[in-house]
């Protein structure tokens, strides 16, 4: 017992936190996956750098000013995923300047540019919202977690809990091969750690859980078939077996309708959410626990039940999404602008 307790306390150790990590920037042909994002993004990055353009820049986000996340989309801001591509070549790859860009393609950009930036809890964090979980968790049940990134908390949450799996998804390439990467270097941690061990443990080892729960050594020794990353969209994602769904759902607050509107339909009744930040409005969820900002992670988290029938229910209250004052916005807006030109 004293020994399987000693290699999970090693892989968990080996999950090294992500919060910084190098970004790969966006391929630029138009064709790429999101080549598109790219243009749009580089339009409107030189519209906020260039001082004959930024009239512009203003004049076209200001209806869309709820979508974005402070006050400065993050893709136009030179630590973000865009390439550095004069205007030459971005001619040349076909790219449009910012008033060629329809309204419609740029509110789309705005949400994706929100879903695109990276968060993800915190070490202490990580363990305050699994010791508040822990209870609700139904051994044998299946975890995902919607927007991964580089998945600490799919790793985390397979070790920490009786999750029969934990599945991952995320959207950006570079950040499931990152997960992919960690996955395997805890594996190998894992190898290592059996291999110094005097004897083979037996599969039914008893195993005390960190949080409570009690299983065998499977937990462990199962792993490699317990976890997996998926690299696609979240919308596309088959959450129709899981028993709960994590969503670090901070940058989210233009896709939680339609997000409210999937797991409503897909998911089984019985099924838990838990999301950060924002809430789900959909009425066939019913929360259970609202945890406030300082007490479990810097922002709120709220858990919810999928509970009864689709028929019948009531419309779903709109989203709310912050809209800043006008005024406010484009003077905060145009202090930014002064600093790149003091």
């Amino acid at each position: 017992m004293a020994a399987m307790a000693g290699v999970l306390e090693t892989l968990q150790r080996s999950i090294e936190d992500g919060e910084h990590h190098t970004r790969q920037q966006m391929e630029a042909a138009l064709g790429s996956q999101f080549g598109r994002y790219v243009e749009i993004g580089l339009a409107l990055r030189e519209a906020f750098e260039r001082p004959e353009l930024r009239e512009t820049f203003i004049r076209r986000l200001k209806p869309f000013r709820r979508l974005i996340i402070g006050n400065l989309p993050a893709g136009v801001q030179r630590h973000g995923l865009l390439p550095a591509l004069s205007p030459q070549q971005r001619a040349g790859l076909g790219h449009r300047r910012l008033d060629d860009i329809p309204d419609s393609e740029l509110e789309q950009w705005l949400v994706d540019d929100g879903r695109l930036i990276y968060g993800e809890f915190k070490p202490q964090e990580l363990h305050n919202y699994f010791t508040v979980i822990a209870p609700h968790v139904k051994p044998g049940s299946a975890m995902m977690d919607l927007g991964s990134g580089l998945g600490k908390v799919v790793l985390s949450a397979a070790l920490a809990l009786p999750f029969a799996s934990c599945t991952g998804v995320e959207l950006l390439p570079y950040r499931h091969a990152m997960a992919q990467q960690r996955f395997s270097a805890l594996l190998a941690a894992g190898d290592a750690a059996l291999a110094a061990l005097p004897s083979p443990p037996a599969p039914d080892e008893v195993l005390h859980l960190p949080y409570g729960a009690v299983t065998d050594a499977r937990h462990v020794l199962d792993l490699r078939e317990r976890v997996r990353f998926v690299n696609g969209d979240l919308f596309e994602a088959d959450v129709s077996q899981a028993g709960l769904v994590f969503m670090y759902s901070t940058c989210f607050a233009p896709l939680m309708d339609r997000i409210g509107e999937k797991l409503a339909r897909e998911l089984r009744q019985g099924a838990l959410v838990s999301t950060t930040t924002f809430p789900l409005k959909h009425p066939a969820f019913r929360e259970m626990a609202q945890f406030q900002s300082g007490t479990v992670a810097w922002t709120t988290v709220f858990l919810y039940e999928r509970t009864g029938e689709l028929d019948g229910l009531p419309p779903a209250p709109p989203a709310y999404l912050y809209e800043p004052p006008e005024d406010r916005w484009e003077k905060d807006v145009r202090e930014h602008m002064s600093a790149l030109n003091p």
